[in-house]
């Protein structure tokens, strides 16, 4: 670590370490985060435990949400928002982009038809205002979920941003012999560089990005 940490230090992107290394980006981004957790504060959590995670270097030019199910029992959650949405979100309040709470907001999806007003039920939380992603704890295994990244107005409504696609998490149970595993899931260049298609829309009281990814 005292290398790796050394040619961030010096300037050097983790891509740049990666490949200087010959170490996959998602081992070393695993490595920085566990690293980097040792010496800050414990990250916030709520009723339904959100970890932060260490901001992704790679962007976009995207306004996007992606949730992928890291295991039976968590989510992995990351998210852009491009100068022009932020922009946009501020001329709608009249207001800075720091003076509006950040949330996120987990829809329990399992055995219906997402529509945008339609759920089981939802978990609210507080997320910092320079993250932008967060390992999702405690959902339930076998089941599915939609997150939206939020703000909320001044009369509490909260004020979609952001909208993943739906996921799936996978069954705790033990499978047969030959059939598919599942397999812990983390972060790698592959999974960052999937290419959705995005269409941002602005419709009332939602500034909305969709994204649609294969569950």
């Amino acid at each position: 670590m005292t290398t790796i940490m050394a040619l961030l230090e010096a300037g050097k992107t983790q891509k740049e370490v990666a490949e200087q290394l010959g170490i996959p980006i998602g081992k070393l981004r695993y490595q920085v985060t566990n690293f980097r957790k040792t010496r800050n504060a414990a990250p916030i959590q709520s009723a339904m435990e959100v970890d932060d995670y260490t901001l992704l270097d790679e962007q976009y030019g995207l306004d996007r949400l992606v949730v992928m199910p890291r295991d039976a029992e968590s989510l992995y959650v990351y998210w852009e928002l491009t100068t022009d949405l932020i922009k946009m979100v501020e001329a709608h309040f009249g207001c800075g982009w720091n003076v509006l709470p950040k949330k996120l907001r987990v829809y329990d999806v399992s055995f219906i038809h997402f529509k945008g007003d339609n759920f089981n039920r939802y978990w609210d939380f507080d997320v910092n205002q320079e993250t932008s992603n967060w390992f999702v704890k405690g959902v339930a295994a076998g089941c599915s979920y939609v997150i939206d990244y939020g703000t909320t107005a001044l009369d509490g409504r909260f004020i979609t941003l952001l909208r993943s696609g739906a996921v799936q998490t996978p069954p705790l149970d033990e499978h047969a012999e030959g059939e598919s595993r599942w397999v812990r899931m983390e972060v790698t260049k592959a999974t960052e560089e999937a290419g959705p298609n995005w269409q941002p829309y602005f419709t009332g009281y939602s500034l909305s990005t969709q994204l649609d990814i294969e569950t």
